[in-house]
């Protein structure tokens, strides 16, 4: 006998009964009564079975979802340790930071009241063209000579110098000195 079938007639005393009355005896109502349960037993094996394979087919989706997160990612604090089999935590030593550094570390929209705190030459750098403030920035904070602002900018030494000359005197009317 089929192992489907024997674990259907081990699990209910009553499917013995129908068994025996409606395949031995050959009693139709018994035997009518038998097919339903049984198919009911197959349904409910061939469900159980079909929310088994999704749920690891789902846990197989979403394990191969994190590998490849952490391939991407690669940077964790916590490792499996294999000795122990157990999480311990990496620390990452604090890297001491150089502030004339961030100071002069690239921006996009330069802020001169973080690196001014004179009114008046931050009115006069105000007054200045945003050409003009960029090359003052590269030129004179950034300590850029100018043939390597003129190629960033992608223009010649001597605009670059011809501009910087421009918002350097523009800037000592302003504030009135030399």
């Amino acid at each position: 006998m089929d192992s489907l079938a024997k674990k259907f007639l081990e699990e209910d005393a009553a499917n013995k009964e129908l068994y025996v009355q409606g395949i031995i005896f050959k009693n139709d109502d018994f035997l009518d009564v038998l097919n339903q349960k049984f198919n009911d037993y197959l349904f409910r094996i061939n469900l159980y079975s079909y929310i088994r394979k999704s749920i690891v087919f789902a846990a197989m989706d979403v394990k191969q979802k994190g590998n490849e997160i952490r391939e991407k990612e690669g940077l964790y604090l916590n490792v499996l340790d294999a000795d122990f089999e157990e999480e311990k935590i990496n620390t990452i030593a604090d890297a001491p930071i150089d502030f004339i550094e961030e100071i002069y570390r690239d921006k996009e929209n330069i802020d001169y009241r973080e690196i001014f705190v004179n009114k008046k030459v931050l009115e006069a750098i105000d007054e200045l063209t945003d050409r003009q403030k960029q090359i003052i920035h590269e030129c004179i904070i950034k300590e850029k000579e100018e043939e390597m602002v003129a190629k960033e900018l992608e223009i010649s030494q001597q605009a670059v110098n011809k501009i910087k000359k421009t918002a350097l005197d523009k800037l000592r009317k302003q504030i009135g000195g030399k």
